[in-house]
């Protein structure tokens, strides 16, 4: 009888494990034309999940003509274990392997230096936002990729700043070309155990919070590193919520081009160096005008190869989406490595 007990409990303990964690494998490809044609490459990323363990493999290969002459490419591999507290790169060419513990990245303990506080605070912006659009509209086209049903969306961010001093404007244009298929209960299977594997992560970094004081905690830190208040920078956010709203299902691909034009030999070089504030002019952009500014400024000056050329763009696409049991020695460090 107490054998059938032990039995029971076993049975009730192992279904109660997977109720709760599952298995799940998502495969991507991505393809980057890196920034004005500096880093082009392409790749296959593999994320599989069981529970608290992530395996991910990442290949690439570099294809523009420098790097892919020096360069090449190669398979990594990292192996998350959360129950152990730490997480395996893998290097499958030489067959070895180095651990780390998983930790929150050490911070530098000090007083804050007077003289770099008065400095930022006499320092007044040197370029304004004049103009921040972001709309999303669903286009019509329809299209299967890799066996997904999946419908169009644009979304396209259109910015626009002034350098103070000349007048002289600089435009970003950045579009993400969505396609995107229904949830299905695969999809929303995986998406649930990547989401807690992440959650899972979090704790054990120590990292306790709700969801809500994580936006606000990004909020602060967005506002820290535009330039913008917490006030514009959820206005901002406001409208992008909105925006995309209106966008359903889950993305299977994902095209961005980013375009920059300027008004050649307008920005005075001295000033772009310098400058490293923003002015949220209106109340315009928050937090997607403040990030993108000073990107969008420090590129100013430089002359495009040809006008309405992309400075960026890549394309990321959904190959497969399971969430078949995944072997559990996946998640081990493989016979034959060595710890370097």
């Amino acid at each position: 009888m107490k054998k059938w007990i032990k039995i029971l409990v076993g049975i009730s303990i192992f279904f109660s494990i997977n109720l709760a964690w599952g298995d799940a494998t998502i495969e991507t490809s991505f393809k980057t034309g890196g920034f004005k044609g500096m880093g082009a490459s392409e790749g296959i990323s593999i994320r599989r999940y069981q529970g608290d363990r992530k395996w991910e493999s990442s290949s690439l290969r570099f294809t523009g003509a420098f790097l892919s002459k020096i360069a090449g490419g190669g398979e990594n591999i990292t192996i998350t274990r959360i129950d152990r507290g730490v997480y395996w790169t893998l290097d499958p060419k030489n067959q070895t392997y180095t651990e780390h513990p998983i930790l929150l990245p050490k911070v530098k303990e000090g007083k804050p230096d007077k003289t770099s506080q008065t400095q930022q605070s006499d320092e007044t912006p040197k370029v304004r936002i004049t103009k921040s659009e972001f709309t999303v509209k669903k286009t019509g086209a329809s299209e299967t990729i890799n066996g997904f049903p999946c419908e169009e969306y644009s979304v396209i961010w259109l910015l626009e700043i002034e350098d103070i001093q000349t007048k002289a404007k600089s435009q970003s244009i950045m579009t993400t070309n969505l396609w995107t298929t229904p949830e299905t209960a695969t999809i929303r299977k995986a998406q649930t155990e990547e989401q807690k594997f992440e959650l899972a992560l979090l704790k054990k970094l120590g990292s306790d919070i709700s969801q809500e004081e994580a936006k606000q905690m990004g909020l602060a830190v967005f506002a820290s590193m535009s330039g913008a208040s917490e006030n514009e920078i959820k206005k901002g956010l406001s409208r992008v919520k909105n925006e995309m709203s209106k966008i359903k299902g889950y993305p299977i691909r994902t095209i961005i081009t980013w375009v920059l034009e300027g008004e050649e030999g307008k920005i005075s070089k001295e000033t772009a160096q310098k400058d490293e504030s923003i002015d949220i002019s209106g109340g315009v952009g928050g937090l997607l005008s403040g990030l993108a500014g000073r990107m969008v400024q420090k590129k100013a000056e430089e002359k495009m190869d040809s006008k309405g050329a992309p400075f960026f763009n890549s394309t990321i696409e959904v190959k497969s989406i399971n969430i078949n049991q995944v072997s559990a020695d996946t998640f081990e460090i493989p016979v034959g490595y060595t710890r370097k």
